[in-house]
């Protein structure tokens, strides 16, 4: 049968996409002995099918092996169990670009706002507070110990070795939350380096001021600025 020039490439793909899936199903291999191609004439018509060799037709077979998926991987994919594959990271990750894209979390919106906001800034306080009682006269408004002073290991300070600096983080960091300022978050960034490298110069100091008592100080109390329980929680 004789067919127009028009209608062949029509036919051509057909056949193309008619082996993709049956490959993809598991009934056909892509690899046969003789193939069925379309293949042009002398003449202003095209033959419907002409039989070819393997070897003249080695260009189909790459294209067709280039774009099948391997059929293990589709088998070991399927047998794969729900969980496994890093569901809950996709997902929260999806909300989160939601989120970020509407500048807000629906329905907890208003509540971190009004009430962590605040509830950040009220905690960070009382560290402050607790922190300073417990140094006492040890307070030194400077990145150095007080020639009098003494090496504070109890109470707030035996949780973590710089509760004064968490305090005003948290301070700063809930006064971003509850003013929603972008701004003031990164400000309050920017801090946290700053007190961080700070922290590491007062430590030089203690350490040279107490020398072998305040590195059983830092062996006992491993974090500088969150409790280590809170920390293997978090990271856990």
């Amino acid at each position: 049968m004789i067919i127009g020039r028009n209608n062949i490439c029509l036919v051509a793909a057909l056949l193309l996409v008619g082996s993709i899936s049956l490959q993809c199903s598991g009934f056909v291999p892509i690899a046969i002995s003789r193939r069925m191609v379309c293949k042009p004439i002398h003449s202003k018509s095209f033959t419907v099918l002409s039989e070819e060799k393997p070897s003249e037709i080695s260009g189909i077979d790459s294209i067709l092996d280039s774009s099948v998926p391997d059929i293990d991987v589709l088998v070991d994919e399927k047998n794969t169990k729900v969980g496994e594959r890093g569901e809950a990271f996709v997902l929260v990750q999806g909300m989160l670009f939601l989120f970020i894209t509407i500048g807000t979390v629906p329905l907890f919106g208003d509540f971190i706002t009004t009430f962590l906001g605040p509830s950040l800034l009220m905690t960070g306080l009382f560290i402050v507070y607790k922190s300073g009682t417990d140094l006492k006269n040890n307070l030194s408004h400077w990145a150095t110990p007080t020639e009098q002073g003494s090496l504070v290991d109890t109470g707030i300070y035996g949780m973590m070795r710089h509760p004064m600096y968490t305090g005003v983080l948290l301070i700063f960091l809930g006064l971003s939350v509850a003013t929603d300022s972008a701004m003031r978050m990164l400000l309050t960034a920017a801090l946290y380096l700053l007190l961080d490298a700070k922290s590491n110069y007062e430590e030089t100091k203690l350490a040279e001021a107490y020398g072998e008592e305040y590195e059983e100080y830092k062996v006992k109390v491993a974090n500088k600025f969150f409790p280590a329980e809170l920390k293997d929680v978090l990271t856990s």
